[in-house]
Formats: structure tokens, sequence, C-alpha cells
């Protein structure tokens, strides 16, 4: 979809919204309901809920300590997320026109499956309930928090624009204000740390429950891609497909497939020996001229004149041997080869948007078999749980560390700003309250707008 299409869209589901919207509004339905206007959202509240959080506050000690941690790993994180942010920003100045021509563009920051390249539309369900999850942590972090410190909650409720944008916890702003700061700052920084919680949760089910029961189903060389029109699909090969056996050769890799396909001639029939949807199928395939198909792929092939009566199969790669165990091992343990097993765990939707390879859905999903305990699961449910899990432990990191910047209003502003008066009123004593808030605002304008143009830059500048 291109970027136009994806605006035209877009601006379609808001103008459909709008309509329905201004229709209840009028009519007094969301009136009756308590749900008002919040900018461009609804807002809904209720009462509901602030009982349990109360309940849940009442641990006052361990929420304070928990709430110390989370100051610290805000300020942390904040760092080194705006770091890495600049070190992206300069590496896409460098970008030829080419690279950026293949950077995502501004769809890519809609929570829209179906818009945003990374959320196919089969994901709408898993990204509603990582959504969900994240949301309800969050913000019920932030109101027991408030409650271990003795500030009333007023309300709780959710943010809808379309869809379920958002949740809150509405806490007494005359009483926040009133606080002192390190109380303010566990309110700010809970929301946060909350969603690692979950995060690591989400680990440990992920890796230490669920992958543990996978194995591959056979060795042999996994296809990654078949090209149209050419031998292999004319026999049904296609992606996800184990290759056994190739030319009276048993497989067990990828290279092996190559080194007996590399020894191949033009118009040879072999035999070939693959495992597709769990079941083995050995056929015979009459192999093309290498040169020649490659002739007729030129986007896709480097062609040289010692592939002239070479054999052609149209495997157009396959995935190799160390790709494919380095992910198994990194899905068996994210924290392997730390940090770079996180990020390439955390990477799993970019690099299928770039390579076509997701190695969590189908037809990827088909190289493996379910063992043990869980075995008696339903493959699809099986899978199904899995990424459920994912995409739980996907969103609640992306909610987390997109909210520890230092960016008005996102947590990490308010609790940069509080910060800041922190080290002024150690460092002035005699300063004037008026003076502070000036110096605070003037600075967190200026980080505001620096984070701004960080999270913009990677977007726009393909168009630039």
């Amino acid at each position: 979809m291109s970027i136009v299409e994806s605006i035209l869209l877009f601006l379609t589901i808001i103008l459909v919204y709008a309509g329905v919207v201004f229709l209840l509004s009028k009519k007094g339905v969301l009136e009756t309901h308590n749900i008002s206007f919040y900018g461009p959202a609804l807002m809904w509240r209720t009462q509901k809920g602030i009982l349990f959080l109360k309940n849940r506050a009442k641990q006052k000690r361990l929420w304070k300590l928990y709430g110390n941690i989370g100051i610290v790993f805000c300020f942390i994180t904040m760092v080194l997320m705006t770091i890495l942010m600049i070190m992206t920003a300069w590496l896409v100045f460098g970008f030829t026109p080419a690279q950026r021509e293949t950077l995502p563009g501004p769809e890519v920051a809609l929570v829209l499956p179906g818009i945003n390249p990374l959320l196919p539309l089969e994901y709408l369900g898993y990204v509603l309930l990582g959504l969900i999850v994240a949301i309800i942590v969050h913000e019920f972090a932030h109101g027991i928090l408030a409650l271990v410190d003795s500030i009333k909650v007023k309300s709780l409720g959710i943010l809808y624009l379309i869809v379920p944008i958002g949740a809150f916890c509405e806490p007494d702003e005359e009483e926040v204000k009133k606080a002192k700061i390190f109380p303010r700052m566990r309110i700010y920084a809970a929301g946060p740390t909350a969603n690692i919680v979950v995060v690591l949760v989400c680990i440990i089910l992920f890796s230490g429950l669920f992958m543990t029961s996978v194995t591959p189903v056979s060795e042999g060389a996994i296809v990654f891609t078949v090209d149209t029109d050419s031998p292999a699909s004319q026999i049904g090969l296609q992606t996800g497909v184990i290759i056994t056996g190739f030319n009276n050769t048993v497989i067990r890799s990828g290279n092996e497939f190559f080194t007996v396909w590399n020894k191949t001639r033009a118009n040879q029939t072999v035999n070939l020996t693959y495992i597709k949807n769990a079941v083995s199928q050995t056929t015979e395939v009459t192999l093309g001229d290498k040169y020649i198909e490659y002739a007729k792929r030129p986007y896709i092939y480097m062609n040289n004149e010692s592939y002239k009566g070479k054999g052609y199969l149209g495997v157009q790669s396959l995935v190799r041997d160390s790709v494919y165990q380095e992910y198994l091992t990194i899905m068996k343990n994210p924290f392997s080869k730390f940090p770079q097993g996180l990020l390439t765990f955390y990477s799993l939707p970019l690099i299928g948007y770039f390579a076509g390879y997701n190695p969590i859905v189908s037809p990827f999903t088909e190289t493996y078999m379910i063992t043990g305990p869980l075995g008696v699961l339903p493959v699809s449910l099986f899978w199904i749980l899995i990424n459920a899990v994912y995409w739980i432990f996907w969103l609640n990191l992306a909610v987390s560390l997109f909210n520890v910047l230092p960016m008005v209003p996102l947590d990490g502003g308010f609790l940069f700003n509080d910060g800041i008066r922190a080290i002024l009123t150690r460092l002035k004593k005699g300063l004037k309250e008026e003076t502070k808030e000036k110096i605070v605002k003037n600075i967190s304008l200026a980080i505001s707008l620096l984070i701004l143009g960080l999270i913009l830059i990677p977007f726009f500048i393909k168009y630039i």
C-alpha cells in the first residue's frame, strides 16, 4: 500500500468515525454513558475499579520500593533511548537515495493493522490484545502509586479513537501538583516500569514455557522463496518446505543442497524429496538453464557466463542453517548474545517486513514440531498462543520505551521536568519558584522539540 493510499484510507476511517460520533452526541447517547470529548477522541469515565486499586495499594512499602526502582529504570532508559535515536538519525542521514527509498514511511508509526506494513490485518486481534494489556497495566500502576502517597484517584476510563487507543487513571491534578517531587516521580515512573514487568513475564512464558517444546521437524534445506514460473513452483515447492533429498543425495543442510545443486545440468531430470505440511514427498523435476532463467530475472539475480548449461530449480534462496539455528536459539533465550539477541527478538516484525522471514508465523512454523507436554495442544492453537504472548511483549516494550522519552506529555517528559526541578532545588536553594518553573519550562520545550525531530526524521527522510 502506497503512502497516498494509506493516508486516504486513514482519512476515510476518521471521517466515518467522526460522523458516527456526531450523531451519537446529538442524540445524547454519549452524555448518558458518561462519555465526553478529549480532542478528537472520546473519554469514558467510571468509578469502577478504584476499590481494586485501593486494595492493591495497601502494601505501601513494597510499592514505594517499586516506584524508586522505576525512577532509576526510567532515567537510564531515557538516556539510552535518546542516544539510540540520535544514532539512528545520524545513520539515516548517511543513507543513499536508494537506501532511503527502502525505509518505511510515516504509516509505520500508526498502530493500525492493514495500514502499518509491520502489522498485517490478520494481526488485528493480537495487536488489540497487546494494547489492552499494555494500557491497563500502565494506567493501573499510575493509580496504585498515586493512592500509595494518599493522592485521590477521581476516575478510571478508556480513550477511544475508532478503537481503544488508551486508558487513563485520573488522579486529582491539584493534589499531584502539591505532592512532593519524589512521590510524584514515582507515579510517573510506575507506568513504563509496569510495562517492563509484563515484558519480562512474556519472555518467561514465550521462551521458558512454549519454545522449550519447539524442535525442527527435520534436518534439511529450508526453502525461503520460490521463483514464479520455475521448475520448483511447478512441482509445488513453497516457502517453509524442507528439502531432505536431491539428485539421489541426502540433504542435511542448506550448504549441502547448494553443493549438490551446483553440479547439475540444464534439462537434467532429478529426484527431489521434501517435507511439506509435516508430510514427506518425493517427486521428479526437470531443471531449467540457469543462465537463461537468471537473464529473465535481473532484478533478483546477478547473471554470469559461467552459468550457461547449469541446472536451475527456482529456489531463489534458502534460510541458511546458521540463520535458522540462530533464530531458534534466540527465541529459546532472547538474552543470549545480549543485547543483540534481544534486539533480534524484538525486531522479528521488522525482519519480516524487509526480508519476509518471520519464524513464528506460517509457513515457517511448519518447519517445527511441538514435543513434550504442550504437544497435546492443537498445533494451530499452540502458535496462536505464542503469537499472542509475543505481541503482548512487543507492544508493552514499545509503550514503555516510548513513554520514557523526555517529551511532554509523555511520562518521561514529566519525569524529566521533576528531575530538573530536583536538581535546581538542590543547587539553587534560594531560587524563586517562578524563575525555577521558567527554567524547567524552557529546558522541557527544547528537549521535547529535539525528541520530536528525532522521532520524525527516520519516517520522513525518504521523501527529502
